[in-house]
């Protein structure tokens, strides 16, 4: 749930600081622009939250009875830790980030033209 709250918290944040910067009505800022910030905005999501995606994949893949791996989300935090290092909770966020990216901005595009639109 964090994560989302850091999706919307960026974009807002950047699309308001803009507005405010360059003295116009948030309805204003660029359609580019909007494209970026919620590209920036899907880019801190996951930076903010890959670490957990990493362990809720790795628990959602554990075993059940005895071929169970991991006792809870601490133990799989600890294990990935003395097993991989911090590196362990990182593995994969580039393909991440670069997915990322234009699905946030094209999520963000259209629903900011829409309430425009709408309006």
């Amino acid at each position: 749930m964090q994560a989302y709250g850091c999706w919307f918290l960026t974009f807002e944040y950047l699309m308001n600081a803009d507005a405010r910067r360059n003295g116009i009505q948030r309805e204003e800022v660029g359609s580019l622009k909007v494209a970026a910030y919620g590209g920036l905005a899907g880019e801190m999501l996951w930076l903010g939250s890959y670490p957990f995606d990493v362990v809720k994949s790795k628990m959602q893949s554990d075993g059940f009875g005895d071929m169970r791996r991991y006792h809870g989300m601490r133990d799989c935090f600890r294990q990935t830790y003395v097993r991989e290092g911090w590196r362990g909770f990182w593995k994969g966020i580039g393909p991440t980030l670069l997915r990322a990216m234009p699905v946030s901005a094209g999520t963000f595009a259209v629903v900011e033209a829409t309430m425009r639109a709408l309006k």
